[in-house]
């Protein structure tokens, strides 16, 4: 027999599954050898007998090798951390520089084995950035960034190695639960289903089932921060041993997480199990095998990074403390949401989850404010729309059956959604808006410039040039707009100003519907070729939509109905080609305040001063303001403080309507209380209810004060 050559050493690798029963399906087994420092040397599959024969390269001295058996992964990239985690066996042996086929015997009890069935875990989520335009929040989508899926420790295995000086310190905590010192993180908004289209975002609401749960974070008072903590738990945690406390505690694990969170977060440790990368939508997905010594749900973390300049990595989400924002018992497959507030993030075009017929154009919004809050616009108002409050606007929270609504006024920016079927097979590349007074007579187009931003990397430089979608001249047919392609000529599209990249078209009605032509206004939009030819909307099947949805913050998708049923696609000039048209209300008029000379048996006199007779403080003290709007679209509130307290049941609110003459009044004893003498300040605001979409126009607004003293008369000097 030819002597071997030493040039390698044949390990063979004998996996032992224990327990199984006849007919039972066992899973794939996959051998590894690690060296003593945890580098992955080779790995191979175990044959049906259970063999697995793994080639090393020879060695000069002896070593310590650690063969591990476990289920197979898909990663190139593995560690033994990993692998143990998901239930592998390990065991340490010698490779011998004369043993050249060493035989290593791994035995796999039953349960471990069993685990490597069904635990994978699918996560999907969307990483939203936060920003402000004019205080109203925009969310959009942060794109091509790399996303880290960290496991946290479950509740369950942190509770049992607690060191018993913890654990008394979270037995002081239940009995006298003092308030935290530091700042606490304001709880991110819930996760919902779907993707949100960067509209207005509603207050945050409670967090829900899997959400980091920061509802305990409040400071306000004990039972607030503590909300589970009753005097059970507090009778109980005070006579306790250190070994019942323990045991209560691993089976009240909610009352463990704010402590956690609050105290000890370096307690928590957490392990990365996935990566993953946001698409142009900001969503991601991934998976991971569960943990094998874990039956509960899992508990995940997660971090974001982007490359900036194409070198530069940059921590865009990395929310601490860790179990703060920890999603506590995750639900796979279930959605999460993640925001970051980071300058540097870089985000994408929304990706809006439009639910209509192809080939569609959806008229989505004026400015934040969507087309389901407009008069007119909307089959959810219809029941109470007429004549008079056709065009207002609805904000949420507002009631349409007692309140007719909001004009609008400002830079209106239109904002529009569009099908890339138009562009890629219909041949329709641009659009028209235009406008009129009132419901009849010619269009006048609107020419704002409008453009959108993207980005894209050259040089080591990161750019956001302007891409122009407009007003052009196409073939002699100007004031066209181009209708967005489904990418820019580099790169992504970029928001880099959301309010001016999310524009179709602009309105400016302080020019062109100013204060003294206030009331109805219609805009139009037409379609046209890439020739600058007319399209016959309805002869190509297109259809104009409205959104359904009254808040469009973070729906599952858009619904949306269709605009003709509306009566708002007409053939406005008897060309046989049917336009979009909708009416608006404009008002861009300005409020009066003003706070007139409070009376008694006459005004105050020039120095604010009005005497009283101390022995009739019954008489009335009647204090008159102006709080005007020229139409009515306007609510005002009247305060009155003496010296420095508020006198809130003198408090006047209402709406000013014309002719604005209103008065608050009040005795004299009810307005010095026990003062013998007080001054007083009259406080008037008077709010416009005109809205850009955006917000309200508090350019539109006025405000006045004014101030009194009541002082007693001084006696007549007898002659």
């Amino acid at each position: 027999m030819a002597k071997q050559e030493r040039s390698e050493i044949n390990v063979e690798i004998r996996a032992r599954l224990r327990g199984v029963e006849k007919q039972e399906e066992v899973p794939a087994v996959e051998a590894y050898l690690f060296s003593s420092g945890g580098r992955l040397l080779t790995r191979g599959a175990v044959n049906e007998k259970g063999e697995a024969r793994l080639k090393l390269s020879s060695v000069e001295e002896s070593r310590q090798v650690r063969a591990v058996v476990g289920p197979p992964v898909e990663k190139e990239e593995i560690s033994i951390a990993e692998l143990i985690r998901r239930g592998a066996e390990e065991t340490r042996f010698r490779i011998d520089p004369k043993d050249v086929s060493p035989v290593v015997e791994i035995d796999v009890i039953r349960e471990r084995w069993r685990c490597w069935f069904g635990r994978r875990c699918s996560v999907r989520g969307v990483l939203l950035k936060r920003t402000e335009v004019d205080g109203v929040t925009v969310e959009l989508p942060v794109c091509h960034a790399t996303i880290n899926i960290y496991e946290v420790d479950p509740i369950l295995v942190i509770l049992p190695r607690l060191p018993d000086s913890v654990l008394e310190k979270i037995r002081e905590i239940l009995v006298h639960p003092p308030r935290p010192q530091r700042p606490i993180p304001p709880p991110p908004p819930p996760p919902i289903d779907g993707i949100a289209l960067p509209f207005l975002s509603p207050q945050p609401e409670p967090p829900s089932l899997g959400t980091p749960n920061l509802s305990f974070l409040s400071n306000s008072s004990e039972s607030e921060l503590l909300p589970s903590v009753g005097e059970e738990v507090r009778s109980f945690a005070r006579a306790a041993s250190i070994h019942e406390l323990r045991h209560y505690l691993v089976n009240h694990v909610d009352i463990v997480r704010p402590i956690l969170c609050l105290y000890f977060p370096w307690l928590v440790n957490k392990y990365l199990v996935a990566q993953a990368m946001t698409d142009d939508c900001g969503r991601f997905s991934a998976s991971f095998f569960r943990s094998c010594t874990n039956t509960d749900q899992p508990d995940l973390y997660f971090t974001a990074s982007q490359k900036w300049l194409g070198f530069i990595t940059i921590k865009v989400y990395e929310p601490k403390p860790v179990p703060c924002y920890t999603f506590w018992n995750y639900e796979c497959g279930t959605e999460v949401r993640l925001y970051t507030s980071h300058p540097l993030a870089q985000t994408c075009s929304p990706c809006p989850p439009v639910d209509a017929p192809p080939d569609w154009v959806l008229v989505t919004a004026i400015g934040n404010l969507p087309l389901s809050r407009i008069r007119g616009c909307s089959s959810a108002l219809q029941a109470t729309t007429g004549p008079s409050n056709l065009g207002l606007a609805m904000q949420l929270g507002d009631d349409p059956s007692v309140f007719d609504g909001r004009p609008f006024g400002g830079l209106l920016r239109l904002r529009c959604e569009f099908d890339n079927s138009l562009r890629e097979a219909l041949g329709v590349k641009y659009y028209r808006v235009s406008y009129r007074k009132g419901t009849s007579g010619a269009f006048t187009p609107l020419t704002g410039e409008v453009h959108r931003h993207y980005s894209f990397e050259e040089g080591g430089e990161l750019n956001f040039p302007a891409y122009s979608l407009g007003p052009k001249v196409v073939n002699g047919t100007p004031h066209l707009y181009e209708i967005p392609p489904a990418l820019p000529p580099q790169g992504q599209w970029s928001y880099q100003d959301a309010r001016e990249d999310l524009t179709s078209s602009k309105f400016p009605t302080a020019v062109l519907a100013p204060a003294a032509e206030h009331g109805k206004y219609q805009l139009k939009i037409d379609l046209f070729d890439a020739s600058g030819n007319l399209v016959d909307a309805d002869a190509l099947g297109i259809s104009y939509r409205v959104p359904v949805n009254q808040d469009l913050s973070s729906p599952v998708v858009i619904e949306t109905e269709d605009a003709a049923a509306l009566g708002l696609v007409v053939d406005d000039d008897g060309d046989g080609k049917r336009s979009f048209l909708m009416t608006v209300h404009v008002d861009n008029n300005l409020c009066t305040a003003q706070v007139h000379k409070p009376t008694l048996t006459a005004p105050a006199n020039d120095c604010g001063v009005i005497e009283y007779d101390p022995e009739s403080t019954t008489d009335t003290v009647t204090m008159p303001y102006t709080a005007l709007h020229p139409n009515g679209f306007a609510t005002y509130r009247f305060r009155l403080k003496r010296g420095v307290q508020d006198l809130p049941s003198l408090t006047q609110t209402g709406q000013a309507i014309p002719p604005g003459n209103f008065s608050q009044s009040a005795s004299v004893g009810e307005l010095l209380g026990e003062c013998p003498i007080a001054a007083f300040s009259e406080d008037l605001d008077v709010w416009a209810m005109a809205t850009d979409g955006w917000g309200t126009l508090s350019q539109y607004n006025a405000t006045d004060h004014a101030a009194f003293v009541l002082a007693p008369e001084e006696p007549e000097e007898e002659s």
